[in-house]
């Protein structure tokens, strides 16, 4: 089972190798809904159960972070370049939790949302963790989430849909 220590150790060694910036731990994850513009990276991870990783920060942090994975100034980059490194750390954040779980697994593409007034939800899915952290200033909330259906249930479901069918 995967544990909030886990979760927290996984994020800041992912920041912290790949962009080189440390994550401090807040007592409680933020909500930053409302509070400007944002980007939502969610990688899924399929297989014996389902489960979905999702990263959420302000747009500033996601610019800071992506100038640094590739080299730049955050006024420089795009916002496809935000998408592509976000992205990327929601699947190397991703990968990590898929290693620490039991059972047979794959981890999807990441999907990336970013701007104002939206709202990401994943039917059927609760929080299993969720954790807070400050970097360079900015709050960075870390989640995974798992969906209550998982494949055995889907199939249950197929073939009770195709016995009902006849």
């Amino acid at each position: 089972m995967l544990t909030d220590e886990d979760l927290g150790q996984i994020s800041e060694d992912v920041w912290n190798a790949v962009l080189g910036l440390e994550l401090e731990r807040l007592a409680e994850a933020p909500d930053l809904e409302g509070t400007g513009p944002m980007v939502t990276a969610t990688v899924q991870i399929t297989g014996d159960s389902l489960w979905t990783v999702r990263l959420d920060c302000s747009k500033e942090l996601a610019r800071v972070a992506t100038a640094l994975m590739f080299g730049q100034e955050p006024e420089e980059v795009s916002d496809d370049d935000v998408k592509d490194a976000f992205g990327e750390m929601a699947n190397m954040t991703g990968g990590n939790v898929k290693n620490l779980l039991t059972g047979s697994s794959r981890l999807a593409l990441p999907t990336v949302t970013g701007g104002s007034g939206f709202r990401v939800v994943i039917p059927g899915a609760h929080v299993s963790n969720r954790i807070g952290f400050l970097c360079d200033g900015q709050p960075l909330v870390v989640s995974v989430l798992q969906q209550t259906d998982s494949a055995s249930d889907r199939a249950a479901d197929k073939s009770s849909e195709t016995l009902s069918a006849g």
